[in-house]
């Protein structure tokens, strides 16, 4: 485990710059905007970069402003010219969506300041005032890791390899010798992409000390739409990732296509099996209540402890499918 919070090296005082891109919602960026200039000292000096896709640009005062016309040219492409706008040392990035916790901009810089072998840092992406499918979301560890990542931390700084751009911090130096953002990424993934460039050159630790909240989906259909969007984001990033071997790899284990033909397949063979099903999926939705037990510990999340396994097979299916429309999609191109 790395002990950030007690350093022994002295800290330098970096220039901060907060990169936030939207997509025309101006009623949340505000929110993330005021989120940070409330939290902390550093937020309140930190430069922001907004970077907005949307038909009209619009007045925002106390932010670095880039209107980019509606070209769609994703997420990627926002982030690298967020990147290349703000002028900070370390480059802090939050997504339009969330909203930062009291001290999380200064506890998401400390890594960086007071130990320079880190390159970035992650922080933890909650949830709040939800129902019990946006806390489910959550223990799965979505957005960002979740509850899951906040739990496995257990108070302390520690490595990581995953950083999501909805709550962490790079040292510009490492986002350049990275190469930035892969404009691959242009359905999302791009800071799964720019975690392994990075991750590559040197170290990174997530702080379960940096929280914000996230909005969550909250809707079985709106995790559905969501994870689909992730199926087509992952068959676009399969040959830009470093190891493609294992992402691969990764792709066939978590394939429900291949596991119904391989279940099909033994009940063709073995007719009897048909018995077993349904005590086999009642086990199947005990072993994903066991895994995620830890949630019962945070009375925010206990409550929906019992919609977990219902929310992972929708979004196990919302990624299969959105795989196969990418397949499709290339196809037919």
């Amino acid at each position: 485990m790395v002990n950030t919070r007690t350093a022994g090296c002295a800290a330098k005082d970096w220039r901060v710059s907060v990169v936030i891109c939207s997509k025309d919602r101006p009623e949340e960026l505000r929110r993330a905007i005021a989120s940070v200039r409330a939290a902390d000292p550093t937020g309140r000096t930190a430069e922001i970069v907004v970077v907005e896709e949307a038909v009209h640009a619009r007045a925002l005062p106390d932010v670095r402003y880039v209107h980019l016309p509606p070209t769609d040219r994703g997420f990627a492409h926002a982030r690298n010219v967020g990147v290349a706008e703000a002028s900070g040392e370390i480059v802090a990035f939050l997504d339009d969506d969330c909203e930062a916790e009291h001290g999380w901009l200064d506890a998401l810089v400390v890594p960086l300041r007071h130990d320079p072998a880190v390159l970035g840092v992650a922080g933890a992406v909650l949830v709040r005032d939800c129902g019990h499918i946006g806390y489910a979301e959550n223990i799965l560890g979505f957005p960002g890791g979740g509850l899951r990542y906040l739990h496995a931390a257990g108070g302390q700084t520690v490595p990581t390899r995953h950083l999501s751009t909805c709550n962490c911090a790079y040292r510009r130096e490492a986002i350049q010798r990275a190469g930035g953002f892969p404009e691959r990424g242009r359905m999302g993934g791009e800071d799964f992409l720019l975690a392994e460039r990075v991750t590559a050159l040197g170290a990174c630790v997530y702080t379960p000390h940096a929280v914000v909240y996230h909005r969550p989906r909250g809707r079985l259909g709106a995790v559905l739409s969501w994870f689909i969007r992730r199926g087509q984001s992952e068959m676009l990033l399969r040959d830009a990732v470093t190891d493609r071997g294992t992402f691969r790899a990764f792709l066939v284990r978590s394939s429900w296509t291949l596991r119904v033909l391989a279940l099909g397949t033994a009940l063709v063979l073995w007719p009897v099996l048909c018995w077993w099903l349904l005590p086999a999926a009642g086990l199947y939705y005990g072993l994903l209540l066991w895994r995620s037990r830890f949630a019962r510990r945070f009375p925010t999340h206990r409550r929906a402890w019992w919609v977990v396994p219902i929310v992972k097979f929708v979004m196990d299916l919302g990624t299969e499918l959105g795989r196969w429309k990418a397949l499709l999609g290339a196809r037919r191109a």
